[in-house]
């Protein structure tokens, strides 16, 4: 229930940037782009943070039987951002118009249209994502905050026919699992960045820093550069030089 209710938090924008091929564009002289497929990875409540990834880059690799049952998988393969969110990324495919799973901000009358825009503004798509912010990401909101999200769980409660108040949820050890589940995904998202966040206007993203990155996410961006990975298991420092030896 807790991982359930935190991924009304976070919401998923796929789209196509224009990537450099700097080993490419060295060859021939002049700047060669390539189309790549991302994601904006949008957090409820947070202006800034909205890291961004290769969509096909991996998400996590499966280590136990229940995550490789949910996404129909074997323990040990790697699951892309893609699989992640299998939906979003189909209606990009499809050129159709991504929205946030959840109920819309346009079913809670006691929100003003104005209301309604600041959310959205704040990347706080859904009843469900107002009803569970909070520390920080609920202070944006300024004092009508946690009126709002209180008013948000009330429905989201009589809808479903839950008798519990959100007063009572808030102090039941669920609520505080579902908060130490964020605070360990954002730590992970935070960790796994190799895109810096853009603004959706510019024509493209920064390469990573080569000390933030994984032996894999090296390999990656040598395949990229050169049309294959490196064979065997090359020592850290030796990718490095490879990787740099591109630039």
């Amino acid at each position: 229930m807790a991982n359930e209710n935190l991924q009304h938090l976070v919401t998923p924008f796929f789209r196509t940037e224009a990537i450099e091929n700097k080993h490419a564009s060295k060859a021939a002289g002049r700047p060669i782009f390539t189309d790549m497929e991302v994601v904006e990875v949008r957090l409820a409540g947070d202006r800034n943070f909205a890291p961004v990834f290769p969509a096909l880059s991996m998400w996590e690799r499966v280590n136990d039987p229940m995550t490789a049952q949910k996404y129909n998988c074997s323990e040990g393969d790697e699951l892309t951002y893609a699989e992640r969110w299998p939906e979003q990324y189909a209606r990009f495919k499809e050129g159709n118009i991504q929205v946030a799973d959840g109920t819309p901000l346009d079913e809670l009358t006691f929100l003003s249209n104005a209301r309604r825009a600041e959310l959205r503004a704040l990347k706080i798509y859904t009843a469900e994502a107002l009803a569970a912010l909070e520390g920080k990401n609920l202070k944006v909101l300024g004092g009508d905050g946690y009126s709002f999200k209180q008013q948000a769980q009330a429905y989201l409660d009589k809808a479903s026919g839950g008798a519990d108040s959100y007063a009572a949820a808030a102090e039941n050890a669920e609520l505080r699992a579902q908060m130490d589940a964020m605070k360990e995904e954002m730590q992970r998202l935070r960790e796994a960045v190799v895109l810096q966040p853009q603004e959706v206007e510019r024509e493209h993203l920064p390469p990573p820093a080569v000390e933030d990155m994984t032996d894999d996410q090296i390999k990656e961006a040598i395949a990229l550069a050169t049309g294959s990975r490196p064979r065997g298991q090359p020592s850290r420092e030796t990718l490095v030089n490879m990787l740099q030896n591109l630039s």
